[in-house]
């Protein structure tokens, strides 16, 4: 048996299943055209729970088309997100309400259920145990309180510019980071997370760089950022495998900031790290870097399977 960890293509945003073989997790549904892959993947098994980690268009168009979708079954589906009040994206780059309907609305209607989550949850879904590392419950109250700094009205319709205007970016601040058990495997899943919230938390479970916490997954924050991946974050982790969910896009994701701290923390461990990419862009990537990275091994692969 094994945990598979499946990356959708979602250009240059996440979307990701993961599944043992009892339980599938969606986390993030990507744009809205990643929502076909979706279907096709999910559209034979039982999906027990979706996380909504956070509203960026990149994370929320594919989800909004499954929650619209009344050919799934998603009776037995829990949503976890952190604020419902969205309905859909328009070509002008806004979260809209259309017809008066919300994306807690749509759930609603189907009867599907809703929570919200911070670092105080630890649940259990199937097989699976799920860790609650960010946000905390200030930056939810934070997202909540700002929302309304980003109401604009379009032809006379109340709509949500695509980026809030807030203090300190509290969309991807808010984010759901969590680490995933089944058994022996873990995976940190951190979305679009802040690295000193989840050094704060992994802290405060008794892990720190003498007693790193041992998994067999990463799935980078932001894509690769800089912003988002530090050297204190990756001194408490031992893990030789990596994710970045990126097609390198006009953001140019990952940054080689990112790599080089990857590269230097293989090379003192004297190991070679594995890092999975969703699109074949591991040339582009090393060619940006402009140094040797031998501790460092590009994979063009969608789907890892981690023995249980």
């Amino acid at each position: 048996m094994s945990v598979v960890f499946y990356s959708f293509g979602a250009l240059h945003g996440d979307a990701f299943l993961v599944s043992s073989e009892n339980t599938s997790i969606l986390i993030d549904g990507g744009m809205p055209g990643t929502y076909g892959e979706i279907k096709r993947k999910i559209k034979d098994i039982k999906v027990d729970a979706v996380f909504i980690t956070h509203v960026d268009q990149d994370h929320i168009g594919g989800i909004v088309k499954l929650i619209a979708d009344d050919d799934l079954d998603l009776s037995n589906c829990t949503f976890y997100m952190n604020h419902p009040d969205l309905m859909v994206f328009d070509d002008s780059n806004l979260v809209a309400y259309h017809h008066g309907d919300t994306l807690k609305d749509f759930i609603e209607k189907r009867n599907l259920k809703i929570k919200s989550v911070s670092i105080d949850n630890s649940l259990t879904i199937g097989d699976f145990s799920v860790d609650i590392l960010s946000p905390t419950e200030d930056d939810v109250t934070e997202l909540h309180k700002n929302w309304d700094a980003s109401r604009v009205m379009s032809d006379g319709q109340l709509s949500y510019i695509e980026r809030q205007y807030n203090n300190g970016d509290i969309i991807n601040r808010s984010s759901i980071a969590k680490l995933v058990k089944c058994n022996n495997t873990s995976i940190l899943l951190l979305a679009d997370s802040y690295s000193n919230i989840v050094v704060s938390q992994l802290n405060t479970r008794g892990y720190n760089s003498d007693t790193p916490i041992v998994v067999d997954l990463v799935k980078l924050s932001h894509h690769g950022s800089k912003h988002n991946t530090s050297k204190e974050l990756l001194s408490i982790i031992s893990c030789s495998n990596y994710y970045i969910s990126t097609n390198g896009s006009k953001y140019g994701h990952p940054d080689v900031e990112t790599i080089f701290l990857l590269q230097e923390k293989a090379k003192k461990n004297n190991s070679i790290y594995n890092i999975f990419l969703n699109y074949n862009i591991g040339g582009t990537i090393k060619s940006k870097c402009g140094i040797d990275l031998p501790n460092l091994n590009f994979i063009h692969k969608k789907d890892v399977n981690l023995p249980i």
